[in-house]
């Protein structure tokens, strides 16, 4: 695993309240573990692009055959698989994983370098289909995403530049166990997760629910957030009447909007409630965060913006799986940090925009 480029991080069981599992160590990925969930074997130290729809995809029509991966230096690059994992739960389905030569580890200066540059959805013997309101179904053929960064490029000081990953959209809604939970045997372990198994109904009244890009969001690249990180990682911004931004910076803290209380109660859809959490505590490491709020609709209404600030004022950056774990390796180049950088967050509070797909 460290060979291929892969955190290893060093944790002793002493530090746990539970035993150390692989995923405490690494989140790489085993070539039986790929068969159990690709079907497919001899398979090794493949790359991972991640697409992201804005209505989910229904996964019976999903393959690697349905998308063309372009490279910067103008190569065609096959997607060998493509699935849902680790986004198993069935209110997850916009987020696609494709397997394949994608790239390397070199900085953009390098003339050597090869990363995505283009994803194209392309037609197949089954074509990408979408599932739109009321369960509608649509095509996703023609669709096309376009990239100019790698992570692995060379990383100013400026933390706006910083070519980590990203959140891409959020969204505010009344809190619902809705298209909670996925098949086994993989929601054993990790579920239930939701607001309301983490922190109970009467806290959890509201979900800001972030969608990311570029990988799952890790504090060094191999711990799981904890229910109780908010405060090192996110800021939520509300925005009053008068147009004042008023950011919610601490996590148990009632804030004041327009005379409208409401209070960060931490993170979900992460991993199961436990007594503790430490560097063995099992996450599910997939491109959904929610946020908890309790307080008044009115307040929750005027929550405006999401800040990853990344850095200063008590604020770290945020790793994919391919970050540096605690023991990094001497010489091996690791993904970058997330970014500094803000989104807005989507009111749904009167229409939640979710939709619901039954083949039967």
């Amino acid at each position: 695993m460290v060979a291929a480029g892969g955190a290893w991080s060093e944790i002793a069981a002493k530090a746990c309240s539970t035993k150390p599992t692989q995923v405490s160590h690494t989140t790489a990925v085993s070539p039986e573990q790929y068969y159990g969930v690709t079907g497919l074997t001899g398979v090794h130290n493949t790359d991972v692009v991640q697409v992201q729809t804005s209505w989910p995809a229904l996964p019976s029509t999903l393959d690697g055959s349905d998308f063309k991966v372009t490279l910067n230096d103008g190569t065609i690059a096959t997607a060998i698989s493509a699935g849902v994992m680790p986004n198993f739960e069935y209110n997850e389905r916009s987020v696609l994983i494709l397997n394949g030569e994608f790239g390397n580890r070199l900085p953009k200066s390098d003339p050597a370098v090869k990363y995505p540059v283009k994803v194209e959805i392309v037609a197949d013997a089954t074509p990408l289909q979408l599932v739109g309101p009321r369960g509608r179904l649509v095509s996703a053929v023609g669709m096309t995403m376009t990239n100019d960064k790698t992570p692995y490029d060379t990383q100013p000081a400026d933390p706006t530049l910083w070519t980590g990953p990203r959140v891409i959209a959020a969204k505010i809604t009344h809190m619902s166990t809705l298209g909670e939970g996925g098949p086994e045997p993989v929601s054993k372990k990790l579920l239930p997760n939701d607001g309301i198994s983490i922190f109970g109904k009467k806290a959890a009244e509201f979900r800001v629910r972030m969608l990311t890009v570029g990988g799952a969001l890790s504090p060094n690249g191999v711990r799981g957030l904890y229910p109780g990180d908010y405060r090192n990682y996110f800021r939520l911004v509300a925005r009053d009447r008068k147009g004042k931004l008023i950011p919610l910076v601490n996590p148990g803290q009632e804030y004041l909007i327009d005379g409208q209380p409401i209070t960060v109660v931490g993170l979900a859809d992460l991993g199961k409630k436990a007594k503790t959490y430490d560097e063995c505590y099992q996450e599910d490491s997939e491109n959904q965060i929610d946020i908890i709020l309790s307080g008044s609709a009115k307040a929750a209404k005027s929550i405006a913006f999401l800040d990853i600030p990344a850095e200063g004022g008590g604020y770290l950056p945020l790793y994919n799986d391919g970050g540096p774990g605690k023991n990094p390796t001497p010489g091996v180049v690791y993904t970058a940090r997330s970014p500094r950088h803000t989104v807005s967050v989507m009111n749904g509070l009167v229409d939640p925009m979710r939709t619901t797909y039954n083949a039967g």
